[in-house]
């Protein structure tokens, strides 16, 4: 691929290049720990393009572009180079805004981040589309493809903190003594949300990669919890500011990561040497003891205890779904390896993605807003459920696009009929695969009737890709005996 005959490639090249040429003074005074906030002065119109650039580049066109790319469809390509350019421009109008001032805040530190991933992330991709390995002996292009998949995981999980961190530095939440506080609910609440996407990849896709690993799915939940216990345990107290004695919160929250620990540990330790018919229902118990927990917490205001009973209520629901889904699933009343969930099979998974919203607005800063606004605990939380259901359609969205693609791919693979005005018909035989080496390629006899091996959709090894007249064999099949033979044509 030649790049002077691709304007779209060297467009992108040369934004980023200029991205990262970019200084560090396009961090401008509106950022700065002496400057004057005011959370109620209207944000400029540069700031709200600035929004809506990164909303649409990493909130819609790279998830989907990574789907695409998964399934290699032949839209990743536009999808991310316009995702690309999107993100670029926009982060320019981020350190050029003017309006509102913003204290020194992780948003903008992290954004610097983003940019160099986004960087790494197109320029892998540019290489791996110009297709080296066709010119020399490319031994970096495995360790770039590797990379580029890694980076655009990372992406994912980069692009949620950015887009939290954006709406704390937007509220103005988190500084002087709530910071500490702040990020127990903002880690909490999204472990909680990452739990619920992780179950809805269990139901809709996980289930083929299960039974090849041979292992419970609540193995993985268990481990996840034990590790997580481990972790809260030492640090609920004391970790990030410094702590004045033990307070009944300290308490509980620590003995919250006791359990989970001891839990989880349990579980694990049960599910070791588990077949995925192997379930286990510790884990949604932990949750129901931890729901029942964090609904009986007592907080500084009446409003604030009813919107951590809102979140325990959530999880206790969550921890009981789960555990009649799994009662359903063990007594044959739900098939788990069915290519369609049941549909209560979605109430826990919903729960959960509830409960991490719901205790990710339980933060002080937020309550008082709230509370102060003259709102209730109903509003209150219909509207933060509200959230949960488009954060649940989002996951789901992306996931049910894999899945289409991929039934897509299979129907476009498949053979045509008669009523395409051709007759296609399999030929069985044994083939010396010694045939198909590129060195033996000019000895091999032509067959006008061989179109091409069914068994694959990757790319020819020969290099005559458009000639119709030979046997070519694909790259990676995993049989070289299925060939597809051109029968008689009728006249259409």
């Amino acid at each position: 691929m030649d790049i002077q005959q691709r304007p779209g490639i060297r467009t992108v090249m040369l934004l980023l290049l200029l991205a990262g040429a970019m200084p560090p003074v396009l961090g401008h005074d509106h950022h700065g720990a002496n400057m004057n906030f005011d959370a109620g002065e209207p944000i400029g119109g540069v700031l709200k393009a600035h929004i809506f650039l990164m909303s649409v580049a990493f909130g819609a066109l790279f998830p989907v572009g990574l789907v695409l790319g998964l399934k290699k469809n032949k839209w990743h390509v536009p999808v991310q180079a316009t995702g690309g350019v999107l993100a670029i421009v926009g982060f320019i109008l981020g350190h050029a805004h003017g309006g509102r001032a913003f204290p020194d805040n992780a948003h903008s530190k992290f954004s610097w981040f983003m940019l160099w991933l986004l960087v790494g992330q197109l320029g892998a991709g540019i290489y791996l589309k110009l297709h080296t390995e066709r010119r020399f002996n490319d031994r970096a292009r495995p360790f770039v493809k590797i990379a580029h998949k890694i980076m655009a995981i990372v992406m994912v999980v980069a692009t949620y903190v950015q887009v939290l961190l954006g709406v704390v530095a937007w509220l103005g939440y988190c500084y002087d003594g709530y910071f500490g506080q702040c990020l127990a609910h903002l880690i909490m609440g999204s472990s909680f949300l990452a739990y619920g996407v992780w179950l809805l990849l269990l139901v809709r896709v996980a289930t083929p990669w299960l039974t090849r690993i041979g292992r419970s799915p609540e193995l993985y939940d268990s481990a996840l919890i034990m590790v997580w216990g481990l972790f809260n345990t030492f640090t609920e107290h004391g970790f990030v500011e410094k702590a004045h004695g033990w307070s009944h919160k300290d308490l509980q929250h620590t003995s919250l990561g006791v359990i989970w620990f001891c839990g989880g540990l349990l579980s694990t330790y049960m599910l070791r040497k588990s077949s995925p018919a192997d379930r286990s229902m510790f884990p949604a118990i932990i949750l129901i003891f931890t729901g029942c927990a964090m609904g009986a917490h007592e907080q500084d205001t009446e409003f604030s205890t009813q919107v951590h009973f809102v979140f325990g209520l959530s999880l206790v629901l969550a921890g009981l779904t789960r555990c009649v889904e799994i009662m359903l699933i063990t007594t044959g009343l739900v098939r788990s390896d069915s290519k369609a969930p049941n549909p209560f099979q979605y109430i826990p998974v919903f729960f959960l993605c509830h409960s991490g919203m719901a205790f990710m607005s339980a933060n002080k800063q937020n309550v008082a807003a709230i509370e102060a606004m003259g709102i209730d605990i109903g509003t209150f939380s219909l509207a933060y459920l509200s959230i949960s259901f488009l954060l649940f359609l989002y996951a789901y969205f992306l996931i049910q696009l894999y899945i289409d693609l991929g039934s897509r791919n299979e129907k476009s693979t498949s053979l045509p009929t008669s009523e395409d005005g051709v007759a296609y018909h399999s030929v069985s035989q044994a083939v010396d695969p010694a045939r198909f080496s590129p060195r033996a390629s000019e000895d091999i006899p032509r067959d006008p009737h061989v179109l091409f091996d069914a068994a694959d959709e990757g790319i020819l090894d020969h290099q005559d890709r458009g000639s119709l007249n030979g046997v070519h064999r694909y790259r990676g099949s995993p049989r070289s005996s299925d060939e597809i033979e051109l029968g008689p044509m009728r006249s259409v």
